[in-house]
């Protein structure tokens, strides 16, 4: 009985091991979190991919984003001309980002990022 009870725990310890959580989130601090569904050549677009339901943005909808000279990448992608030569509709880039204060002439929405943390 006892060869069982220690058989059942070694399996139990096996299945978590096993079922590892490789869903990303957004970073603690962060001002949005999510997928990349665009990328511009001055923006990119967050948001929830459409494809999955297990990847959530921390915000309702899309938001287009500035990246200019002085913001900090970090993650897996370190530029924006890497953001774009890996950036493939089909591929899902998680992204974290902070923004600054309001920028100022910036036509979408005078958000400009000082850090993007970009998860593969």
């Amino acid at each position: 009985m006892r060869k069982i009870a220690v058989f059942s725990l070694i399996i139990f310890i096996f299945l978590l091991i096993g079922c590892n959580n490789t869903e990303k989130s957004i970073i603690t601090g962060a001002d949005y979190g999510g997928t990349i569904l665009e990328v511009d050549d001055d923006s990119i677009v967050i948001g929830t991919h459409p494809d999955d339901i297990s990847l959530e943005a921390s915000y309702e909808g899309p938001v287009e984003v500035v990246i200019d000279d002085i913001t900090e990448f970090t993650g897996d992608i370190s530029s924006l001309e890497k953001l774009k030569e890996q950036f493939n509709a089909d591929k899902k880039l998680f992204a974290s980002i902070w923004a600054k204060e309001k920028g100022e002439n910036n036509d979408i929405n005078n958000q400009v990022l000082s850090k993007i943390h970009i998860e593969k």
